[in-house]
């Protein structure tokens, strides 16, 4: 009668991820020590593994009765005699390699590795007439990551994209880990999530100890090197699908020092999956930049409607993206649309919002407030996964101003010549824009006139430009019978943001040089030099003036009336400067014969939700000094 022993094996890289451990020998040995046959039988592997020297792999050899290799599942199989039906077995396993390590060259003396002291209950299969005894066991991640990292450098980072919301898992997205390197970031590897979200990147410690200097100097861990590094990277991921971002962690959120087996659930805020699925919906933000202020928390916006609150006290400028997630449809199958309206009647944030009737604009109905944008995208499910941009339109609105991105959808198959029917076949990408809206539409107030001041006169009163805010609402609905006006209101439908300050007028700003306004812009001057300036905005940030000469010999910033230092200003009652006889030398009396250039720059306190901007200038006067 034939015996057969037969097992798989396997390796915990972290609790949700393991790794059949294939391609290594496994060993069956007669007990080696005889005297401790049921202990070491009925102990638990976890306390009887152990590395094997040497000796002892010397001592043992006279008891091995069998040798087999696990297949790439880490299933072995052994034939045992008849003989050795009534006795224990050691088993060890050998190996010289571990699985999906990079590429290079094997151990010159690969490790053997004891896993336990088994005593088989034999089992009849009465069909084929032979007795077999199944043996399974998975290494603890403590153990199995030990080895792969210290005896073959194999380095592994395992985890798991899913929504932040939902948990649903996102399949089909890049995954790319970085190492925050001391000079430049490592790329440590890249990976596509699966059906379930899961993804694997294998590394080794090559890719996050080189530097420039490599490998003459491997900074991170060269013994003669200036400098001392932890032994394990610090990791940052990032993550896209379909061009759309989903992760964009920075070396500000590594995690530091890691260990061989890195395990991580990362997460987004971005809604993949077929076109029916369902999700929270909400108006979150503005662009990237700004959470929203509703209720009694003001987060990004302050009590008075500046974006940034502390920070920034930014206002909003030219076209914002108003984000947040919406589901095309709701569990019934329903669609859902949503629509945004404006009010300039504004309440303090952190307090009760303006009433209803005072949102009297509405984005697709009052003319310029929409703007069309990419609200979602589809990626073919299959290769060569190719993904289309739906794009907002003015047809997707009703005469109401509701927005049904289903609308978009359909239109984005049609003009991509792509049957309806065949929308299922498609990733829906929910991208963080729900809709664009054009605040210039909502400025009213006048730039100050060009006239209105000469350099290093004040803007008068009469000429400045007031604060202006809006109020944004948020309305969202499942529609059950459109015609017959039967809707389902879902939660967050009235969500405001009380106020936030609106501006787009231009920086006014002049710069003059006294001199050359004296004896005429193209005559040399020499002595004592004066400039004139004005500076103003409601919503002023930053300024400054800096001189320089052709030879680089005087290249320095003017702070003689300690304003055009002005920097980070986040103070509403300071708006602008004049002067009408700032000096630029004497002193310092550095000035020498040559052409110089005298720059005014200033900067706006304004955002559009991603990104601040309005440098204005710099305004430029060239002149020759003449000693």
């Amino acid at each position: 009668m034939n015996y057969t022993f037969r097992g798989n094996l396997c390796g915990f890289l972290c609790e949700e991820c393991n790794e059949p451990i294939s391609g290594v020998e496994v060993r069956l040995y007669l007990p080696w020590q005889k005297e401790n046959i049921t202990e070491n039988a009925i102990a638990s592997t976890k306390d009887t593994f152990r590395l094997v020297t040497k000796e002892e792999q010397a001592a043992r050899e006279k008891l091995l009765i069998g040798t087999a290799k696990t297949d790439e599942k880490g299933n072995y199989e052994f034939t045992v005699d008849e003989k050795y039906s009534k006795t224990a077995f050691d088993i060890d396993f050998i190996c010289g390699t571990v699985p999906r390590t990079p590429p290079k060259p094997p151990r010159k003396e690969p490790v053997q590795f004891h896993l336990t002291t088994v005593f088989p209950q034999w089992r009849l299969n009465r069909e084929q007439e032979y007795y077999f005894f199944q043996w399974d066991y998975c290494l603890s991640a403590r153990w199995w990551c030990y080895i792969r990292g210290y005896f073959f450098d194999a380095w592994v980072i395992c985890g798991y994209l899913r929504n932040c919301e939902t948990g649903a898992p996102i399949a089909k997205a890049s995954i790319t880990a970085w190492d925050a390197d001391f000079l430049t970031d490592d790329n440590l590897g890249s990976a596509i999530t699966d059906s379930s979200g899961h993804f694997r990147i294998d590394y080794t410690s090559i890719q996050f100890k080189q530097t420039f200097l490599s490998p003459w100097i491997n900074l991170e861990t060269d013994p003669g090197a200036p400098l001392t590094f932890q032994s394990g990277p610090d990791v940052y991921f990032k993550a896209e699908i379909g061009g759309v971002n989903l992760i964009d962690e920075t070396s500000a959120n590594s995690r530091k020092n890691v260990g061989y087996c890195l395990c991580v659930n990362l997460c987004t805020k971005i809604n993949v999956g077929d076109p029916g699925i369902e999700f929270p919906s909400a108006w979150t933000g503005i662009g990237m930049a700004f959470n929203i202020s509703t209720g009694a928390g003001v987060k990004d916006f302050d009590v008075d409607g500046y974006a940034g609150a502390s920070s920034g006290k930014f206002a909003l400028s030219s076209v914002i993206r108003l984000t947040g997630q919406a589901a095309p449809k709701a569990s019934s199958g329903n669609p859902i649309e949503y629509r945004f309206l404006v009010s300039h009647v504004t309440s303090p944030n952190g307090g009760p919002a303006p009433a209803l009737g005072n949102f009297s604009k509405i984005i697709g109905v009052t003319p310029g407030l929409f703007v069309a944008g990419t609200v979602a995208k589809l990626m073919l499910k299959v290769f060569p996964f190719t993904v289309y941009d739906v794009i907002s339109d003015q047809s997707d609105f009703d005469a109401e101003g509701w927005f049904d991105v289903n609308l978009a959808v359909q239109r984005t198959l049609i003009d991509n010549s792509i049957p309806v029917a065949d929308l299922n076949d498609y990733w829906f990408i929910d991208e963080d824009t729900l809709i664009s809206l054009n605040t210039a539409e909502l400025t009213t107030a006048p730039d100050v006139p060009a006239g209105a001041a000469n350099a290093g006169q004040p803007v008068p009163a009469a000429n400045k430009i007031p604060i202006e805010k809006i109020a944004i609402r948020f309305e969202i609905r499942e529609v059950v019978n459109k015609p017959l006006n039967q809707f389902n209101i879902i939660p967050g439908s009235g969500k405001t943001l009380n106020s936030a300050v609106v501006n787009n007028n231009p920086m006014f700003f002049k710069l003059a040089i006294t001199e050359l306004e004296t004896l005429g812009s193209c005559t040399p001057i020499n002595g004592t030099l004066h400039a004139k300036y004005t500076i103003y905005h409601p919503h002023l940030r930053a300024a400054y003036m800096h001189l320089n000469n052709n030879s680089n010999t005087v290249s320095r910033y003017i702070t003689g009336d300690g304003f055009l230092t002005l920097s980070g200003n986040i103070n509403p009652l300071v708006d602008g400067n004049a002067n009408n006889s700032l000096q630029l030398n004497n002193p310092p009396n550095d000035m020498v014969r040559c052409t110089y250039s005298l720059k005014l720059n200033a900067q706006a306190r304004l955002h559009n939700g991603d990104s601040a901007w309005s440098y204005s200038g710099p305004l430029e006067q060239l002149f020759f000094y003449d000693i």
